[in-house]
């Protein structure tokens, strides 16, 4: 970081910070702030913020976990950071000394006046404006330090929460895929009014963290979210069109496997779904239906899982909970219909050998195994080999309209992002599944 700009900020709140993105934001804050502040013997800290003492005391056993796990992973760089100190004589004592020091960067509150000392407010409550935009005026309000803003929704623009706070220049999106300290990917969202201070500072924050930065332009959804949610308001209209021959539950299995294992991704599309939270795709995409009314939308089934209580989301392991689906040991085992789950029966893809999307990741002739297996997905005659290319196309679709309508800067930072954020393979515009073009090396 750049010690000029940064040494002035002392103090960091995190709001919303026992959520699943608000404490891995401590955390990644904490370790580098750890480094810095040993580097330049300086004492910067961080006050975690949010409504719950409880969740805070589990946001901090998550923090000592993951640090332990980092320190024993990274020994030669944490004997590095206390080369000075000759008391610490082995592992374990280099260990324990990093945990400590880590969480001791970190004091837990539940009072938004905790925030109000800080020269950096970094937002990750619920995806609610009128939220947001209420911490944010009482923080600027009470402040003697008129504090830079940074925040991390996933959906609202920037220059909205902006002018409902009432802090012009003073806030930008740092948009941090889950989980942040894992995920290499940061969306940065500025306004047209953000100081040029502030953008530095978000640039300089971000190489310290080491991210991979795609900037966005301000529309509600972003790049990543933009394209996801577009892509799921496409899945579940296809579901409800191909139920008519397979029933709902079927065809959404069915869809969800063909994207996994067809389209060679890591999940299928409704796990992702799953993993994110119903409730969370449907807000996000309630946000985009209002600010894109020349689009439609499908939340239908949103609507009913959430009413049956069926949320999806992750449990504090990270670990997806029931929802569309249901889970066992990691693995679907039941597809949820109106009242209880149905077992699942194997899809099986008959014609077409399909590699793992594990296995992918490490091929090195990755463009010419894609192409092999796209070229061969065209040619099958079945049913759900045209569902597997239909489905790609939209994605292609949806992809270069977010560049037509400059939500995107280009086809490559909407390629960049599903490639980083949501680790498929390849981006969505491609020449893959248009059949004139199958053997393109396009990714």
């Amino acid at each position: 970081m750049s010690n000029q700009l940064f040494s002035g900020l002392k103090n960091i709140s995190v709001l919303g910070a026992s959520g699943k993105m608000g404490r891995g934001i401590v955390l990644l804050f904490a370790r580098s702030l750890l480094v810095y502040n040993f580097k330049f013997e300086e004492k910067h800290q961080i006050f975690a913020i949010d409504v719950s003492i409880d969740g805070l005391e589990e946001m901090l056993l998550y923090v000592e976990l993951q640090s332990i796990k980092y320190a024993e992973k990274n020994v030669e760089t944490i004997r590095e950071l206390y080369s000075g100190n000759s008391d610490l004589i082995n592992e374990s004592y280099f260990v324990k000394a990093y945990v400590e020091d880590v969480k001791s960067i970190i004091s837990i509150s539940t009072a938004i006046d905790s925030a109000y000392n800080s020269e950096l407010v970094f937002e990750a409550v619920v995806e609610n404006i009128d939220i947001k935009t209420s911490l944010f005026r009482s923080i600027d309000k009470n402040s003697v330090v008129n504090p830079y803003f940074f925040t991390n929704t996933s959906s609202i623009p920037i220059s909205t929460i902006e002018k409902e706070a009432g802090i012009e220049g003073r806030i930008i999106g740092l948009h941090f895929y889950n989980p942040p300290p894992v995920q290499k990917l940061l969306e940065i969202i500025r306004t047209d009014k953000t100081q040029s201070e502030l953008i530095f500072l978000a640039d300089e924050i971000a190489k310290e963290l080491n991210k991979t930065v795609i900037y966005a332009p301000d529309f509600a959804g972003f790049i990543g979210n933009g394209q996801f949610l577009r892509e799921v308001s496409y899945a579940m209209s296809l579901a409800q069109e191909i139920s008519i021959d397979y029933g709902l539950p079927k065809a959404i299995y069915l869809i969800n496997e063909v994207t996994r294992e067809l389209l060679l991704r890591p999940m299928g599309i409704f796990e992702v779904v799953d993993y994110v939270g119903i409730p969370v795709c449907n807000s996000i995409m309630s946000i985009m239906r209002k600010a894109f009314p020349d689009e439609s939308f499908n939340n239908t089934l949103f609507l009913k899982w959430i009413q049956a209580g069926k949320l999806g989301g992750q449990d504090t392991k990270g670990k997806t909970k029931n929802g569309i689906f249901k889970y066992e040991s990691g693995q679907i085992i039941g597809v949820y219909d109106e009242t209880e789950y149905f077992q699942t029966e194997k899809v099986i893809f008959e014609g077409i050998e399909t590699p793992s999307w594990k296995d992918l990741k490490s091929d090195k002739s990755i463009i010419k195994t894609l192409n092999h297996h796209f070229s061969k997905l065209h040619l099958l005659k079945k049913h759900w080999a045209k569902i597997a290319i239909q489905y790609g196309m939209a994605c292609n679709s949806i992809g270069k309209n977010l560049v037509a309508k400059q939500i995107a800067f280009s086809d490559n930072d909407v390629n960049k992002i599903m490639t980083l954020g949501f680790h498929h393979l390849y981006g969505p515009v491609n020449s893959f599944f248009n059949a004139k073009n199958v053997g393109d090396d396009d990714l």
